[in-house]
């Protein structure tokens, strides 16, 4: 296995500086693509402080748009670029932990049989957990992980399980693809500016027929609650993520194989309306709020929701409360 790692950044030099001098003595890499997103001023081997001997690393590969389209279209431009027969996405503002070598070590002595995987899944550490004295993702996601009972040492994951772990918060950095795979598939990220890894995330479950799972940490995602995150942005923005959602449910309705998936799905993006709703700014939620009606009208057609009434009662009746219920 050759691992490309992709790393999108966008007027993070200091997040960036960081994480690539850690991964210089890190020889699971193949190579390493950074994505600049038309930082200002631009991320690239002048930026200050990056040491030299960093900057020299023959595996850099530096890529830069002319114009911000968001992470999204900068792991994409990567995607494009990538040699390696696996690519695992990361974020400039986070950092791998020990465990991401054993895993890859893991996955180069698997056998014959289960070597020809689409992606392997991967637990991560959350800095929110671990300030409070624990070592792991969130509860919320944490449960999913206890009940997989997934080891150390990667091992297939069948679609009853994968229907649970697709729960998972949709990060794009959780997984580390086969690179035919996404591109066979035409898997992408969403080209906007916020929400871009959920396509992603989704449409890999929806199109994997080899998936792994592994229970080693091999990363930590920092969470900054306030300041330039793209996660903290609370604008017209987040009405984009109808272009990613209208995708993955064309997807599903198109596929009878998806069934198993449905339910999952329409439970995430339910949930997320109303998060997104709690995260705009107050002028904004109405707008959202019709927005998400008009989509359940436009792509939950009838006897898909009597499917989620049958399964998950509580599903829908979020469903009908956004849809029958005026915001204040």
């Amino acid at each position: 296995m050759t691992l490309s790692l992709v790393i999108p950044v966008w007027n993070d030099p200091e997040g960036l500086c960081r994480l690539l001098v850690q991964v210089q003595g890190m020889a699971c890499f193949h190579e390493i693509l950074i994505s600049d997103d038309a930082s200002d001023p631009p991320c690239g081997p002048q930026m200050p402080g990056l040491p030299a001997a960093v900057a020299a690393d023959p595996r850099l590969i530096w890529l830069r748009s002319d114009s911000q389209r968001g992470a999204g279209h900068a792991r994409n431009i990567a995607l494009d670029r990538v040699q390696g027969s696996h690519v695992l996405f990361f974020d400039s503002d986070d950092l791998f932990t020990a465990e991401i070598t054993d895993l890859v070590q893991h996955l180069d002595q698997l056998p014959p049989d289960l070597r020809d995987y689409d992606f392997c899944l991967f637990r991560h550490v959350d800095s929110r957990v671990r300030a409070a004295g624990g070592y792991g993702p969130l509860a919320g996601d944490e449960r999913y992980w206890d009940a997989a009972g997934a080891t150390e040492a990667p091992a297939p994951l069948g679609t009853a399980a994968a229907t649970q772990m697709c729960r998972i918060a949709a990060y794009p950095w959780n997984k580390i693809y086969r690179t035919a795979f996404l591109r066979d598939n035409g898997i992408r990220c969403t080209e906007i500016p916020v929400h871009n890894d959920v396509e992603l995330h989704w449409m890999s479950f929806f199109k994997a027929r080899r998936m792994l799972i592994s229970s080693l940490i091999c990363c930590e995602h920092f969470v900054v609650d306030a300041g330039q995150r793209l996660t903290n942005r609370s604008g017209r923005e987040r009405f984009e993520v109808f272009r990613a959602l209208e995708a993955l449910q064309h997807e599903l309705l198109r596929n009878r194989h998806l069934p198993d998936y449905a339910e999952p799905f329409i439970e995430f993006y339910t949930r997320l309306f109303g998060w997104i709703t709690d995260t705009l700014e107050p002028d904004l939620r109405a707008a959202f709020t019709a927005r998400s009606r008009q989509f359940l009208l436009d792509h939950l057609p009838e006897p898909l929701f009597t499917l989620i009434a049958l399964r998950r009662p509580d599903v829908a009746a979020r469903i009908t409360r956004l849809l029958t219920e005026r915001p204040a």
